[in-house]
C-alpha cells in the first residue's frame, strides 16, 4: 500500500517565522567538483567541522552517568507546575481556554530532544529543537517551562559545498557524558523541503550527522566515513545482506536515536523508506565509538491492515528502562488515512523482538481540529523519571494552522499504555 503523506507531513512548519533568516547556500556537489574550481569557503557559523579522529571517544567518556552542567539557565517563572489535572473549579471559559491548550508547552518549534542534565533533575533541563533551518537550545529548571533560546544557535546548516547538511539540520538525539561532553546527533539534508516535512517526505535526501561540545552551546561537526562527512549513507552495505548493497534503504537515513548499551557497543536507530514496501520502517546500526557505524538491518515494521500505524513507522526513539531492564520504543504510526499517532513498542535486547504494546497509540492527536496538535503528533521524546510520574513523553503538535509547537505527556499507571497531557502552560 502507497503511503499516504497527509497533512501533518506536509505542514508548513511557522517556526520559520520565529528564526534568524540564513543567507543562500550553495547546493551539494562531489568532492571532487568544487564550484569554480575554488575551495569551499567554511562555516560562518561557530561551528566547525572536525576529523572523525576526535580524541574524545565514548568508550572513554561512559564509564559515568550522565552529569552535564546545563549552559547558564535563563530566568524562568518560579512558580510549581502539576503535572496532572487540577484539583481547583476554575470559571468555565478559562476551562475551555485550558482543555484546548493541554500539553503545550513550546510554540514554533519541533523536534524535542529533551535531557536531563542529572539524574533527578538537580541540574536542569536541556531542550534542543528545530527552529527553522537551525537547531535552537533553551534550558527549563523543571522541564516544563522553558526559556528563550540560547544563543547563538547550536547547529547551523553547513556551508561546505560537498556536505549532506547544507539545507537544514534538525535535532535527533543527545548523549551527555560526565566529563561534560554532549554529543548531539541530528539529521541533515540538502534540500529545502526537509524543514517543512520533518524529514518524512519520501523524495527527500537526509542522512545522519554528529556534533560535539564541551559547554552545550559551541559545536565542533564530526566528520563521518560517508563521503559527504555524514555518518551512514543509503548506498552503505547492510550489516545482515551484504549483497544486497545499499540495503532497503531509499533516499534516507533520517532521525538517528542513539542509545549507549554498553562499554563499545553503541545502538543507532533510524528510520527509512522501504521501496518494495511502500512505507516507512525503522532499522539499527552498531557502533564501537558512536562514529563509525554499521546497518544491522530492519527491525520493526507498520501493523497489520487497519491499524493506527499500517502505513509505517518512523522517528523510533529507543529509551533503556532503567527499573526492568528492557528496551522502551516510541514512534510514530501512520495510519490508511495520513494521521499520526504515536504508539509504543518494547523489546529485552533492543535488538530484535520488538512488540507492540498495546494495539492502540499511546497519543493521539486532539480530538478537536481546532487545538493546537488536533491535525497530527509525532517526532516522540521519552524521559524516564524519578518519582510518582514515571515518564514524560515531550512531542511536536500540529494544528489546523500548520504551526508546529512542542508539548508533554505524562505516563498514567505503570504499564505505559497511556499518556495524559499536563496542565496548559501556554494560552
Amino acid at each position: 500500500m502507497a503511503l499516504r503523506k497527509g497533512v501533518f507531513s506536509d505542514y508548513a512548519i511557522n517556526c520559520r517565522r520565529h528564526a534568524t533568516q540564513t543567507s543562500a547556500i550553495q547546493p551539494s556537489r562531489p568532492k571532487s567538483s568544487p564550484p569554480n574550481g575554488k575551495s569551499a569557503t567554511s562555516a560562518a557559523t561557530q561551528t566547525q567541522t572536525h576529523k572523525k579522529n576526535s580524541s574524545q571517544s565514548p568508550t572513554m567518556l561512559a564509564a559515568a552517568p550522565p552529569l552535564l552542567s546545563p549552559p547558564r539557565r535563563l530566568a524562568v517563572a518560579a512558580k510549581p507546575l502539576r503535572c496532572h489535572a487540577p484539583t481547583q473549579n476554575p470559571p468555565a471559559s478559562a476551562t475551555a481556554a485550558a482543555a484546548a491548550h493541554r500539553g503545550l508547552l513550546l510554540r514554533g518549534a519541533g523536534s524535542p530532544v529533551v535531557k536531563r542534565a542529572a539524574p533527578g533533575g538537580g541540574g536542569g533541563w536541556l531542550l534542543w529543537y528545530n527552529s527553522g533551518a537551525r537547531v535552537a537550545l533553551s534550558t527549563s529548571p523543571d522541564g516544563i517551562r522553558w526559556g528563550p533560546p540560547v544563543e547563538p544557535d547550536p547547529i547551523a546548516p553547513s556551508s561546505d559545498w560537498w556536505a549532506f547538511d547544507t539545507a537544514a539540520v534538525l535535532p535527533s538525539d543527545a548523549l551527555l557524558f560526565s566529563s561534560g561532553v554532549c554529543w548531539l546527533y541530528y539529521s541533515g539534508s540538502t534540500d529545502h523541503r526537509f524543514r517543512e516535512s520533518s524529514s518524512t517526505a519520501d523524495d527527500v535526501p537526509v542522512l545522519p550527522g554528529l556534533a560535539i561540545s564541551q559547554d552545550g552551546r559551541h559545536w565542533a561537526r564530526i566528520e563521518g566515513d560517508h563521503h559527504t562527512g555524514a555518518l551512514l549513507g543509503v548506498d552503505d552495505d547492510d550489516g545482515e545482506d551484504p549483497r544486497r548493497g545499499g540495503g532497503w534503504e531509499t533516499r534516507c537515513v533520517a532521525a538517528p536515536k542513539v542509545v549507549l548499551h554498553a562499554e563499545g557497543d553503541m545502538r543507532m536507530y533510524y528510520h527509512s523508506f522501504d521501496e518494495m514496501s511502500q512505507r516507512h520502517a525503522i532499522g539499527l546500526a552498531r557502533s564501537k565509538d558512536g562514529v563509525r557505524w554499521r546497518k544491522s538491518g530492519k527491525v520493526f515494521e507498520g501493523g497489520k491492515a487497519g491499524s493506527f500505524d499500517e502505513c509505517g513507522v518512523r522517528q523510533g526513539h529507543v529509551v533503556r528502562d532503567r527499573a526492568a531492564g528492557r528496551y522502551v520504543m516510541v514512534y510514530e504510526g501512520v495510519d490508511a488515512d495520513g494521521r499520526v499517532s504515536i504508539g509504543m513498542a518494547v523489546s529485552e535486547d533492543g535488538l530484535k523482538g520488538w512488540r507492540r504494546s498495546s494495539e492502540l497509540p499511546v497519543l493521539r492527536p486532539s480530538d478537536e481540529d481546532e487545538e493546537w496538535d488536533g491535525v497530527g503528533v509525532g517526532s516522540p521524546c521519552l524521559v524516564q523519571m524519578d518519582g510518582a510520574y514515571d515518564w514524560r513523553l515531550y512531542y511536536m503538535g500540529v494544528g489546523r494552522d500548520g504551526e508546529a509547537a512542542i508539548g508533554m505527556a505524562y505516563s498514567e499507571g505503570a504499564g505505559l499504555h497511556k499518556f495524559e497531557k499536563c496542565d496548559a502552560v501556554l494560552m
